[in-house]
């Protein structure tokens, strides 16, 4: 099955802000596949594939589990 249509099935069932949350890692990764002048590092690069990886395993870490500062 196609990933564009895996995830609009999934949409269904999120509350508005974690559809714009979603939106929002969307553009920072098409950001940079978009903008010539922005040179990814090699650690950068790094760091990408590794979340890819880790998000492809389901090695997610749920968003109400964070501890965010206050």
């Amino acid at each position: 099955m196609d990933l564009a249509l895996q995830i609009q099935e999934k949409l269904v069932f999120l509350d508005d802000n974690k559809k714009k949350l979603i939106l929002e890692i969307i553009n920072n990764f098409t950001h940079y596949a978009e903008d010539e002048d922005d040179d990814l590092t090699e650690q950068d690069l790094y760091y990408i594939d590794l979340a890819e990886q880790e998000y492809a395993n389901g090695e997610t870490i749920n968003h109400s589990d964070i501890k965010w500062k206050q």
